[in-house]
């Protein structure tokens, strides 16, 4: 798709054309085979961020639109008093570039003055800015501007208002009048919205209207496609153009929708974090915490966590806590107070962790193997830790050992069932003979990793991800907790192999939607609920076609998923998923 898009852009320098037109030449001269040049032209246009198509159905260049094009604005109060000038709505084409919601006013600019904003270099989103004096009319590019304006507004039927709203993007009508008269807008002219407005228009929030126009309304339309853009953007992985346009939407909110900004900058943190910028996603939420909201405060203790700094994320949970104390907020003080208990159980964890580089199978060593299990809170950190004592000790240390761990006392006997659990083979026998035949788990944590089983599924559509569907298996654990099992399955290369897999940390079942289900949601990947059965069918037939290809999973590196599916997922359910054999009813 890329090379078919490289050739794209290549033609488009020309000026917009019709994607069948471009797929017959481009299937000419041997780029793409494909029985429908021109579909497979919409598709790599639609995943490239370069293009963009023209109300008519024709494809764009943003560059071939936008090179040299100088837009004018006035100067308001308050773009005066910040130093930055927004986009909206006279600048508005430079939105397809990826630039705003404003760009940086020249030093010394006032309330009142004009401002000439010309495109460089579409390709670095290098624009120039510079002071004007005055401004005479260009009568070819107004008049172009306003005939497209009346034809967009033109198709608006009154007897059928589904076919197109009374209103017109002002930044998509300018752009397309300057990919299609490559001397349009070369020169700094009147504002657009002033242009606009001595034509009997109205500019709202970057959309242009008649006169009269009921704008109350159309500002929630305008909400709801800047909110569709940010999720089609997301789905495209398209990451930093999604931020931009969240940014935009945190603007209009800001002015017009107050009541929904707390929801939207959560999200503009989220992105902020995705794209590598976690400092700007917390300098978001802490400008936020005078008006103590606790989910902003649940929202930067998981970014802070998850970038290292549990301080600050420990200190936040503390704080969210504190605010979380009406029906109100039930959700999120039961997701702090889980995030909290999780914080300081990994803080235990480390702790025997470090404690353990020379154990041996002596009755020091001993002592310190059943306080290390016994001590963690979490089954996700009993089964790590035995893992890793396993590891450290060697089957041959291990064997000695676990003889006399089991009559050590109640943590030697909880450590030999998380054991049992845990290995396989001749250990895990030795380990159910030393904790004694009828011995049960006291503590929730081992309890919670011994009676561990899958209990639902989720999978996304392979509407939304044709190539890869991501399937969810949640594992029930102790007070009500789940650890997820996140497989991804490979459609197109591995034939139906999962490609990667992980768990992830058990965690109480809204933290489960609220940080892996409705995040996937966001990025355009919706998981939904599917029967138990058929996800188990899914991933054995996955697993297999893993083997067979010879595909190594990458998590491997991390964790022994691998062994903890087999564990925790088929085992439990050892005949759910299989097809029947031919001779029994389907």
């Amino acid at each position: 798709m890329p090379r078919i898009a490289d050739a794209v852009v290549a033609l488009l320098s020309a000026g917009p054309a019709a994607p069948e037109d471009l797929g017959r030449a481009l299937r000419r001269d041997g780029v793409t085979r494909a029985r429908d040049p021109g579909a497979a032209v919409r598709r790599a246009a639609r995943a490239d961020g370069r293009i963009v198509e023209l109300a008519d159905g024709r494809l764009a260049s943003i560059a071939q639109a936008l090179a040299g094009v100088e837009l004018t604005a006035v100067v308001t109060p308050e773009a005066a008093a910040a130093g930055r000038l927004d986009i909206e709505p006279d600048l508005a084409p430079l939105a397809a570039l990826g630039l705003g919601p404003a760009v940086a006013l020249p030093r010394g600019m006032r309330a009142g003055d004009l401002v000439a904003v010309r495109v460089e270099d579409p390709a670095r989103r290098s624009v120039s800015l510079r002071p004007l004096g005055d401004v005479a009319p260009r009568p070819g590019d107004e008049d172009a501007l306003l005939a497209t304006v009346g034809e967009r507004l033109g198709r608006w039927d009154p007897e059928r208002p589904w076919i197109a709203p009374p209103i017109t993007h002002l930044g998509t009508v300018a752009l397309s009048v300057a990919a299609c008269a490559p001397g349009a807008f070369r020169g700094p002219g009147r504002p657009l919205s002033e242009v606009l407005a001595r034509a009997g228009y109205e500019v709202h929030l970057g959309w242009v209207g008649a006169a009269g126009t009921e704008w109350a309304s159309l500002t929630e339309e305008e909400v709801d496609a800047l909110e569709a853009d940010v999720a089609d953007l997301l789905a495209a992985e398209r990451g930093a153009e999604a931020l931009l346009a969240q940014e935009r939407l945190m603007a209009v909110l800001r002015r017009h929708l107050p009541a929904r900004v707390p929801a939207a900058r959560r999200r503009l943190a989220r992105l902020l974090a995705r794209v590598g910028r976690p400092r700007d996603a917390l300098a978001e939420l802490v400008a936020a915490f005078p008006g103590d909201d606790p989910e902003d405060r649940y929202q930067a203790a998981l970014i802070a966590y998850r970038t290292g700094d549990e301080v600050s994320a420990r200190r936040w949970v503390e704080e969210g806590l504190a605010r979380a104390l009406d029906a109100a907020s039930e959700e999120v003080a039961a997701c702090l107070a889980d995030l909290a208990h999780d914080i300081d159980a990994q803080a235990t964890f480390l702790r025997h962790q470090a404690g353990l580089d020379r154990v041996g199978p002596d009755p020091e060593g001993i002592e310190l193997v059943a306080r290390a299990v016994a001590d963690q809170r979490r089954s996700y950190l009993v089964e790590s830790m035995a893992d890793h004592l396993a590891a450290a000790l060697g089957p041959g240390a291990l064997a000695e050992l676990l003889p006399d761990l089991g009559p050590a006392g109640p943590e030697g006997r909880e450590a030999c069932i998380a054991f049992a659990a845990v290995l396989s083979g001749p250990l895990a026998r030795l380990a159910r003979e030393s904790a004694g035949p009828d011995a049960r788990p006291a503590l929730p944590a081992v309890a919670g990793l011994v009676s561990a089983h899958p209990v639902a599924a989720w999978a996304t559509s392979r509407d939304d991800a044709p190539d890869q569907q991501q399937l969810v298996v949640g594992i029930a654990k102790e007070r009500g907790r789940i650890s997820p099992l996140v497989a991804l399955i490979d459609l197109s290369e591995l034939g139906g192999a999962v490609k990667d897999a992980f768990f992830l940390p058990d965690m109480a079942e809204p933290r489960l939607r609220r940080e892996l289900l409705d995040p996937m949601g966001e990025v355009g990947l919706q998981p939904h609920p599917i029967d138990l059965d058929d996800a188990l069918g899914v991933l054995r037939r996955g697993l297999a076609r893993t083997a067979a290809v010879g595909w190594r999973i990458p998590s491997l590196d991390q964790q022994p998923v691998l062994q903890r599916i087999e564990r925790w997922v088929l085992r439990a359910r050892p005949d759910a998923g299989r097809r029947p054999s031919s001779g029994s009813a389907a």
